[in-house]
């Protein structure tokens, strides 16, 4: 699972669906838009500063997400504001360590925006490195889906979900129409399979497979049934080391990101019955910005979560958007990979807990390592 290094090339996946039956469709099966009632800071409506900086400085992954917010968002902030836009690729956790080193020093932070992961924007809220967004500079929000603030996120929005389901080459993988999770533990699979160097991808649908509870459960059965896969492993890593092992012919079987596989070209998905883990990528603005660029960071925020710049995300990535109206590439519609409606989730995503995944991560990422290595 993520955090990974994004280095995909922009995605070719054409969508034909029109904006008026893809609304009506969005419309029907996303999620309740949320009422924002206490979830972002209530204080009344700022004023616009009249001062502007000469630019900010947005944290993000490259390729298609990189060149997507070029094209989408930072356009049309940078068109409606005069404000530059650049971007920052340092990793996630490196960057997050970044700003808890430069709020404990009460320093300006290396960057303005940051785009993480949930558990990571979870964590900088708890720590206290980022700041309560404001509901009346984020005036898309009456647009978007429950998923995009849970109950008790204050500082930062989920503005897309992704999942990672088992991605194969139908080429040299006979797969049935319905699995489990076992599946990948066949023998069959000896010396082909990849699987995430982060935990969660794994140890949820596996746990849910054993049926424990991550919560409450001793996870070593986990652990050990992760572990029997070594021998199947041939390649892990992030997305740039599954598409190696697919082009090489090292690896016919994985879980990774199904955008990497509409990268790759060629390649199926399923989704087993447990479920797969509804990842989510965030923004959060750090704390200890100068005013006026904590303000005009909440201002690109809330242009990113546009119905049009959610629409040409969606089709650039191949993740599902938080924003009702936007217009949902043809490919997602009815596919188990993009779960969107709560029925969806409820039938094929595992939606973790951000809280449990940021209190364990260490902890469980050191256990996840220890079994996937030999």
């Amino acid at each position: 699972m993520k955090p990974h290094n994004h280095n995909m090339s922009v995605l070719k996946r054409a969508y034909t669906i029109s904006v008026k039956s893809a609304a009506a469709l969005i419309t029907a099966a996303m999620l309740t838009p949320v009422a924002f009632t206490g979830a972002v800071s209530a204080n009344e409506a700022l004023a616009e500063p009249a001062q502007k900086p000469d630019r900010l400085i947005v944290r993000t992954w490259g390729g298609a997400w990189r060149s997507s917010y070029e094209a989408g968002a930072a356009a049309s902030f940078t068109a409606k504001t005069g404000i530059p836009v650049e971007f920052d690729g340092t990793g996630t956790s490196e960057i997050q360590a970044k700003i808890l080193q430069a709020v404990r020093a009460k320093t300006r932070p290396p960057v303005d925006v940051v785009l993480s992961v949930g558990s990571l924007a979870y964590a900088a809220q708890v720590q206290k490195i980022s700041i309560p967004l404001d509901e009346h500079i984020l005036t898309n929000v009456d647009q978007l889906s429950s998923i995009a603030m849970p109950e008790g996120t204050d500082n930062y929005l989920n503005v897309s979900t992704y999942s990672q389901p088992i991605v194969y080459n139908p080429d040299l993988v006979d797969m049935p129409d319905s699995i489990s999770w076992e599946e990948i533990f066949d023998d069959k699979y000896a010396g082909k399979l990849f699987v995430t160097n982060t935990f969660a991808s794994l140890l949820h649908p596996v746990a849910k497979m054993l049926d424990l509870d991550p919560a409450t459960d001793d996870l070593t059965p986990v652990f050990e049934k992760i572990a029997s896969l070594k021998t199947s492993i041939s390649a892990m890593g992030d997305e740039e080391e599954f598409v190696a092992g697919i082009e090489a012919g090292e690896v016919t079987i994985g879980v990774t990101l199904v955008g990497t596989a509409l990268e790759v070209g060629g390649l199926k998905w399923i989704v087993p019955e447990e479920g797969a883990v509804i990842g989510t990528e965030s923004f959060y603005v750090p704390a200890g910005l100068p005013d006026d660029v904590a303000y005009w960071a909440q201002v690109f925020i809330n242009e990113t979560i546009s119905a049009a710049n959610q629409s040409a995300f969606a089709a650039a990535v191949g993740e599902v958007p938080v924003n009702v109206n936007a217009v949902m590439p043809e490919f997602m519609i009815g596919d188990p990979a993009f779960p969107f409606s709560e029925e969806d989730l409820g039938k094929y995503g595992i939606v973790t807990s951000v809280e449990l995944d940021a209190r364990n991560r260490d902890k469980w990422q050191a256990a996840y390592t220890a079994a996937i290595q030999r």
